[in-house]
């Protein structure tokens, strides 16, 4: 394992000690799965479910030993993964604690090689994301943190951008979208830049450290935006859902609906705003 995985967290100080215990048992469960998911790159036997999705023999794997260790440590907390067995009802989150999981996030990426593709796992308190951790296959480094701490990737701090990383207001969006957000972005769409990782945890990670101005998505589930919500807030940039909003959560279950959202600067979510017609972008 690249030995700059293994150690680093922010200054976890602020946080109390029920918080503190978990992100660093969850900072050593994610790196824990690392060098597992780089042997498998690429190569990992797949299917396809019978929602349309793939997924593969690294996500199942990942998502139950990941969560066997945290098990033994903190048995009261709820355990939700993209990869739980699916339920008649959803089920209801009745721990004080959640954590919430992708364990290989841009499943079709890491399927057939393409390096943009990761680990995401999100800690909620009270259904609320307060920490998150990206392990980002394609940098192969970790980006963590929450609103408390701040964020890092690596070691370094990371920050939202403050001015336009290029010339056009360049984010993170997946297609397809809705047809009346489509619509709405039509003409502005000419002009922005737009970037289509594969992978939402991708797409969030480069928005916490500057590399992208905001991330706009409309199939995004909760599991693909615990972790970057925190991450996010850490840095500086502020989360908002499109439509109602994943959290606080309290249900689960791997079924469950897309939740739209915007995250970035406030240069984003001015321009953003006024081609989807929301009056005012602070809220």
């Amino acid at each position: 394992m690249d030995r700059s995985l293994t150690n680093q967290t922010p200054d976890l100080s602020a946080l109390d000690h029920s918080i503190k215990e978990r992100v660093l048992a969850g900072h050593h469960a994610v790196l824990a799965q690392v060098d597992y998911f780089r042997a498998n790159f690429g190569v990992a036997q797949s299917r396809w479910k019978s929602d349309g999705t793939r997924v593969t023999e690294v996500d199942e794997n990942i998502s139950e030993d990941l969560f066997a260790h945290l098990r033994k440590l903190f048995p009261q907390d709820n355990y939700c993964s993209e990869e739980s067995a699916e339920a008649s009802k959803p089920v209801i989150l009745n721990g004080e604690f959640t954590w919430l999981l992708d364990p290989v996030d841009g499943t079709n990426n890491y399927a057939v090689g393409v390096p943009e593709c990761g680990i995401s796992m999100g800690l909620l308190r009270n259904g609320v994301p307060v920490y998150g951790f990206i392990y980002d296959y394609g940098r192969d480094n970790l980006l963590q943190g929450g609103p408390v701490v701040g964020s890092i990737e690596g070691d370094r701090r990371v920050y939202v951008s403050e001015n336009l990383v290029n010339e056009k207001l360049t984010f993170c969006m997946h297609f397809p979208i809705p047809t009346a957000d489509l619509d709405s972005l039509r003409d502005v769409l000419q002009e922005w830049r737009i970037r289509c990782p594969g992978s939402a945890a991708v797409g969030l990670a480069n928005v916490a450290t500057g590399r992208l101005d905001g991330c706009l998505e409309f199939r995004s589930k909760p599991w693909d935006c615990a972790a970057g919500h925190a991450i996010c807030e850490g840095a500086g940039a502020r989360f908002h859902f499109v439509r109602d909003p994943a959290f606080p959560m309290k249900t689960f279950s791997p079924a469950m609906g897309p939740c739209p959202f915007r995250v970035g600067s406030e240069h984003f979510h001015k321009e953003v705003c006024q081609a989807l017609g929301i009056t005012d972008h602070r809220i």
